[in-house]
């Protein structure tokens, strides 16, 4: 019964690692589809451009941080054993919010035209007028993506992940139907309408389906008295007035990357999508599948059981992120010449994406840190500080961004990015330790440390190996690609796990004990271990 907690978080983890396995697969193809048929140009460019006032717009009203925010609420009613309550507030919350975003979608539509051009001074009229028409048919998506968001969290909070773990791959499925049916004739516009079409079906009438299933009782309510709404706006506010770096990192790269040759967006964008794989299955499946326990915990008062279930969640992220970025730093020609460069995406691309995503990948493990991190926060329902610090990272970095632009271009963009994740994902780290366990998560530091110590020196191992071995196998073509990923993934991981162990990883050596890889919360994992949850070496 004692390890009932954290056998579900480990499903849990690994159904939502699996859906964003799939679903970057999708993505990728749907990647692939649109450097087919298009490669990198001034239309790619102004699609990217075109998700800019989307992505504010959902920021604006916190529609990307609806579990974060709606999670703790619905949790505590269901708690309190007060379900209707949590329904009440539930039907106020998605009426009021909903009304205030149809509005700013009305609006946005009638802007756009005026918007764009202040966004992306850097392109020219017909550019611009182009990604005003294709942001008009994505706009309206953002309805779906917010009560699809309600939807969802509803069901992280009963514990339930399987329907919201299809989302996106039905999101991504439509995309790409879209492109492929509509993309000869109408260009970009068929992948723009294949979005509104992917957010209605996987986003919100599948979730619908699932909320339902799940109890929910949902009746149309305009109360501003409600205790709920009044606790999402408080818990909401700071994620919309703030401009945290995870938000903004994008479209400031958009921003600085207009004034480069065309194409520079999408190179930005096909490298950030890649890098985003790893995020997306170790970091953020694993602040998902985290979240309702931590919060639980957080609920019950048990800070120290909070950070020990956290610290042990980040040590095996870590783990698997360190490793998987000395790879892709190694071997990001090899990998976008995989993924993108067939159709009109050319060598040149490849070269630069490349470029871009070399970079961007030496910030994957802190990435995935804030994942993570992030969450003991909001577990505290304190939404504060994660936006506080995350603005301050943005403004701190935003003179790197036109520094190293103007020095590098899109890799001193992507080179900017990294430095200011990994400034974000250490205060935040740093923070969330002294109001949990101060020096008692000391140690866990270290530990972080040998395992990037290792990582790097794998990375570096595995660069001049693979420069040698370019006499014998080329790079430039697809067969060659390949042997070199699949042996040069094995050398680099195989030395950053021997690495790891002779620094004596405690994470690492755990794996060679066999131990459980997840403990039970309340459990102390970091009995016996001086505290620091990271098993003796």
């Amino acid at each position: 019964m004692t390890d009932r907690p954290g056998r579900q978080m480990g499903r849990a983890a690994a159904l939502m690692m699996g859906s964003v396995l799939l679903s970057r697969i999708l993505g990728y193809a749907r990647d692939a589809v649109i450097a087919w048929q298009h490669g990198a140009t001034t239309d790619t460019d102004a699609y990217f451009v075109a998700f800019t006032i989307p992505d504010f717009l959902n920021h604006l009203l916190a529609g990307g941080s609806l579990s974060i925010t709606f999670i703790p609420i619905f949790a505590r009613y269901l708690a309190e054993g007060k379900e209707e309550d949590g329904f009440r507030s539930f039907s106020t919350i998605a009426t009021v919010m909903g009304i205030g975003m149809l509005f700013f979608i009305v609006l946005s539509e009638f802007l756009a035209g005026r918007v764009i051009p202040l966004l992306v001074p850097g392109f020219p009229p017909e550019q611009a007028a182009l990604a005003a028409r294709l942001t008009r048919i994505v706009i309206p998506a953002q309805i779906f993506f917010y009560i699809g968001g309600l939807l969802m969290a509803v069901q992280f909070a009963r514990k339930q992940f399987f329907l919201p773990a299809l989302a996106p791959l039905i999101y991504n499925a439509g995309i790409i139907a879209g492109g492929l049916l509509l993309g000869r004739d109408r260009g970009m516009e068929g992948f723009a309408w294949g979005v509104l079409a992917g957010a209605f079906l996987g986003n919100f009438a599948l979730q619908i389906y699932g909320a339902r299933r799940s109890g929910l009782s949902f009746f149309p309510r305009l109360d501003f008295s409600d205790p709920g709404l009044k606790e999402f706006i408080r818990l909401s506010i700071p994620i919309m007035l703030g401009f945290s770096l995870v938000v903004v990192d994008e479209w400031t790269t958009r921003v600085f990357g207009s004034f480069l040759l065309a194409g520079a967006i999408t190179w930005l964008n096909n490298a950030r999508r890649l890098m985003l794989v790893p995020v997306g299955i170790f970091g953020q499946a694993s602040g998902v599948a985290s979240y309702p326990f931590l919060s639980s915990l957080a609920a019950e008062g048990k800070k120290e059981e909070m950070w020990d279930t956290l610290s042990l969640t980040l040590r095996w992220v870590f783990l698997v992120s360190a490793g998987v970025a000395a790879i892709a730093v190694v071997l990001s020609r090899e990998a976008v010449l995989l993924v993108y460069q067939r159709g009109a995406f050319t060598i040149d691309d490849t070269m630069r994406t490349a470029s871009a995503l070399s970079a961007f990948c030496l910030g994957i493990p802190f990435w995935c840190a804030q994942a993570v991190v992030s969450r003991g926060f909001f577990a505290m329902r304190d939404t504060w500080t994660p936006t506080l610090v995350g603005t301050g990272a943005w403004i701190v970095a935003l003179p790197l961004y036109y520094l190293l632009q103007q020095s590098y271009g899109v890799f001193g963009l992507a080179l900017a990015s990294t430095a200011g994740i990994l400034l974000y994902a250490g205060a935040l780290y740093g923070i969330l330790m002294r109001r949990t366990v101060g020096r008692r998560g000391v140690p866990g530091l270290i530990e972080f440390g040998k395992l990037a110590l290792a990582a790097a020196l794998a990375g570096a191992a595995g660069f001049f190996l693979l420069g040698a071995a370019s006499r014998f196998i080329a790079w430039e073509t697809v067969f060659g690609s390949m042997i070199r990923l699949a042996g040069g993934a094995s050398v680099v991981g195989g030395v950053y796990f021997l690495l790891a162990f002779l620094f004596h990883s405690g994470t690492v050596r755990t794996i060679h004990r066999r131990e459980d890889l997840l403990h039970p919360p309340g459990s102390n994992p970091a009995e016996g271990s001086g505290g620091n949850g990271v098993t003796p070496s």
